[in-house]
């Protein structure tokens, strides 16, 4: 799967800065990864639990009127075919800019789609990368509905196992693990 324009654009905007102190210089580039794989996804149930009451008007836990029973929003992290492209620039100076776009299946007619912007500075240390953001956001909206959720992400640090070999990166969250390869203009 090649990157949408969406993101060979964002690319193309964003050049590699001149060398200065080269704290990621083994991630300095543009990569893109483009790819259909299974991660885990946070997917909310909702569970109907009911509870007996002492006194004189416990039904012993029966179910129907006069029942307590109270509703519960659980959440379960789901492994989910998720199809995401991402544009990650790392510049000398350790300055970078990572967008993503990815989609998978809510249920059999609603698809969720996120768009995620993060900028920051990278710093590395041994074969672990850390994503100091200081400006992100994130925007998500499903296929079946109209609603759209957005949220901050600036002020955050997100680490990952890092390993290049030549035009390809591997960045790995400790569940999947994403190829990028060089973006060749």
């Amino acid at each position: 799967m090649k990157p949408s324009l969406a993101v060979i654009a964002a690319l193309a905007g964003l050049a590699v800065a001149p060398r200065a102190d080269a704290q990621a210089t083994s991630l300095t580039g543009a990569w893109v990864h483009a790819g259909t794989q299974q991660e885990l996804v946070i997917r909310s149930s909702i569970q109907f639990r009911s509870y007996s009451m002492p006194g004189d008007f416990n039904m012993g836990g029966t179910f129907g009127a006069g029942s307590p029973s109270n509703t519960v929003i659980s959440t379960t992290p789901t492994p989910t075919r998720v199809t995401r492209e991402m544009a990650l620039i790392v510049r000398e100076d350790g300055r970078f800019s990572w967008i993503t776009e990815k989609s998978y299946p809510e249920s059999a007619s609603c698809d969720v789609r996120v768009h995620q912007e993060k900028l920051g500075r990278v710093t590395t240390s041994g074969s672990s990368a850390t994503f100091t953001i200081s400006k992100g956001s994130e925007r998500a909206g499903r296929s079946c509905n109209d609603q759209v959720t957005e949220s901050d992400r600036s002020n955050q640090t997100e680490t990952y196992r890092v390993t290049r070999s030549g035009s390809t990166l591997r960045i790995s969250d400790g569940t999947v693990t994403w190829v990028f390869n060089r973006h060749q203009e």
